[in-house]
């Protein structure tokens, strides 16, 4: 191969010759006006030839280095992937609910017209890439300054995901591209279109629309209606994102897009359209047999492609959790719940403790995995309400502020915006040790106007908040929505005398065969974001607010401190606090945003909070 490339560059640079520019006669001519456009023109061909030569070689290149397509149809066996807790136990299996090949026209016509008009329109026009399709992707990407549209055949994805890596480089779009036109050439559209929907990764460990069927509907594919047909298609863009078990908010709004290009295509009528959007989005998990997964040992599994290339291998999973610590975590959410529910409105929870080290050691999504998969402490984004104050006082602290330093507690006016405390009085001269643990609002919005809001952004997204933060007042109040586990990683810097450890969950991931590491998580050098004099002074507040102040409820008899927060109406409620260098947050609240029943964070979470922190804490400190 070297050698005749070697040769063909010889010919070329043989030809080049007389493309070439002249400088000489140009510099003998340079008078002759008529002689700049032909200099022009050859220069052009020249780089011309050059840029064809060399993009000929890297074709040729990617060419010789592509794989061999023989094994298309072999159908893929949903690999294994053993996850363990830190200390080995089994959490959980993946990999261990089959489905059974589908044939084309065994596929509902519904999902196959919804996958046609959803990823691959002009797909029995074309001959495995579409050119058109690809220049329209990189115009919609251009305008939104993102990806927002892929230009890939469903050929092109067949290719991927069977045959290649999903690393995103030139080299693998072109093999991409080379391999979709070999497989159009040697297969039908329908045995192609099969292969692709019985092999394509379909989110919760499933492959296979079969396999899907069953876990997310309770039924084989042939039963699926159209709603359900929406819904799977929906799957093939982002399979985690848009699980229905995932976030069933979501998938049910991709469903109607799916809807919407099927109206478009043709393929169904206004009032099928109409009738299908309105339907709920409903999980059957009756043929789900034994398989034993959490809210944890999911979000773990939807990680394992960003950290490895491999897709086939059976895998070990090697995880942080810590078995114990999320039995009881369970256990004081779910019985908690279960005294309070009805006669407090409030339906879910979720719980994160994590280690000084970053190491999340317990996580749970909500109050029952079997009926509801979504997963509470890393998807649902609400307001903080007064538990994001820290981030305000942080800024305030490192600005030099003290807790002994006084403000007014009064009635303040920022435009037509009037913050009010809690329990609508003011307290006139107070300190901020004393505003801090009472959660005064005025002096938070006094605070952040003094410091300035984009110090308090600052300071929040050095100490883990990834969400975004809008640029006014109304920060200071818990307006931002936000993740559980960004807010107990935040507060987890404190308690980490000032160094943020981005949270992780996986230590290792291994082939089960043969024990080869794939990958292993390595805890860089933490980052300071905090002074000491800084952490010294929020350590004491946050210590002084459990002790007499709105996270009271939280007092032990060994040392917790903590913030409380709750949004507006009741509808969150927020406990976030550690002990030595366990840090905890715990939320309640309604998925559908409705209010609560007076549940603040100084109640029910600080009592939950305090029972998890009461059994582990002979084991942490």
């Amino acid at each position: 191969m070297k050698t005749k490339i070697k040769q063909y560059l010889k010919i070329l640079s043989r030809k080049f010759k007389y493309f070439t520019p002249n400088l000489e006669i140009k510099h003998r001519q340079k008078d002759n006006d008529s002689f700049l456009p032909f200099t022009f023109f050859r220069w052009f061909v020249a780089c011309c030839l050059w840029v064809f030569t060399i993009s000929a070689i890297y074709v040729l290149y990617v060419f010789h280095d592509l794989p061999s397509i023989d094994n298309l149809e072999e159908l893929h066996k949903n690999r294994k992937v053993t996850i363990l807790d830190s200390s080995g136990n089994i959490l959980a299996n993946f990999g261990d609910l089959y489905g059974h090949y589908v044939n084309y026209y065994e596929i509902p016509r519904n999902l196959r017209n919804a996958v046609i008009a959803t990823e691959d329109r002009k797909f029995f026009n074309h001959y495995g890439v579409d050119p058109i399709g690809i220049l329209r992707a990189a115009i919609a990407n251009l305008r939104a300054g993102h990806t927002v549209q892929g230009g890939s055949t469903i050929t092109q994805q067949l290719a991927k995901i069977v045959f290649l890596s999903p690393k995103r480089t030139l080299k693998r779009k072109l093999q991409e591209a080379l391999l979709a036109v070999q497989l159009e050439y040697r297969y039908s559209k329908q045995r192609l279109f099969s292969i692709y929907l019985n092999r394509v990764y379909l989110g919760a460990g499933l492959y296979g629309i079969d396999s899907a069927a069953k876990y997310y509907f309770g039924k084989n594919v042939d039963q699926l209606n159209l709603y359900e047909s929406a819904i799977i298609a929906g799957l093939l863009k982002a399979p985690s994102k848009f699980s229905p078990t995932n976030n069933p908010m979501l998938a049910g709004q991709r469903a109607y897009q799916v809807l919407l290009n099927m109206y478009d295509e043709g393929y169904i009528s206004k009032k099928q359209l109409m009738s299908a959007s309105k339907n709920p989005v409903k999980i059957e998990t009756r043929m789900l047999g034994s398989i034993k997964k959490h809210y944890f040992t999911r979000w773990v599994y939807d990680q394992i492609p960003e950290l490895i290339d491999d897709q086939d291998s059976n895998l070990i999973v090697k995880t942080t959790l810590n078995l114990k610590f999320q039995k009881i975590a369970q256990s004081a959410l779910t019985s908690q719940l279960d005294k309070i529910a009805e006669k407090r409105k409030v339906e879910q929870g979720a719980v994160v403790l994590i280690g000084e080290d970053g190491k999340i050691l317990a996580m749970v999504g909500g109050r029952d995995f079997g009926t509801s998969p979504y997963n509470r402490a890393t998807q649902s984004k609400r307001q903080a309400g007064s538990a994001f104050k820290i981030f305000v006082y942080a800024a305030a602290m490192e600005a030099g502020y003290n807790p002994a330093d006084k403000m007014i507690d009064e009635p303040i006016n920022f435009g037509d915006w009037s913050p009010q405390n809690f329990h609508k009085n003011f307290l006139g001269e107070i300190t901020l040790n004393e505003a801090f643990k009472k959660s005064i609002n005025t002096v938070a919005v006094k605070l952040a106007s003094n410091v300035g809001v984009g110090k308090v952004r600052k300071i929040a997204k050095m100490m883990g908040i990834n969400e975004k933060i809008q640029h006014d007042l109304s920060i200071a109040l818990g307006s931002p929505s936000v993740t559980l586990l960004e807010m107990t990683a935040a507060y987890s810097t404190i308690a980490n005398n000032g160094f943020y450890n981005k949270p992780f969950s996986i230590e290792y991931i291994a082939k089960a065969d043969n024990g080869k590491l794939l990958y292993q998580h390595h805890i860089s050098q933490s980052k300071r974001v905090l002074k000491e004099d800084s952490v010294y002074n929020l350590d004491r507040m946050l210590t002084d607010a459990v002790r007499s102040g709105t996270s009271k409820k939280a007092y032990s008899d060994f040392k917790i401190s903590a913030k409380t927060g709750t949004s507006q109406d009741f509808r969150d409620a927020w406990f976030l606090g550690y002990s030595g260098k366990t840090t905890i947050g715990v939320w309640l609240g309604n998925d559908d945003y409705s209010p609560t029943k007076w549940v603040s964070g100084g109640t029910f979470p600080a009592l939950i909070a305090r029972d998890i922190l009461r059994k582990i804490h002979p084991n942490t400190l």
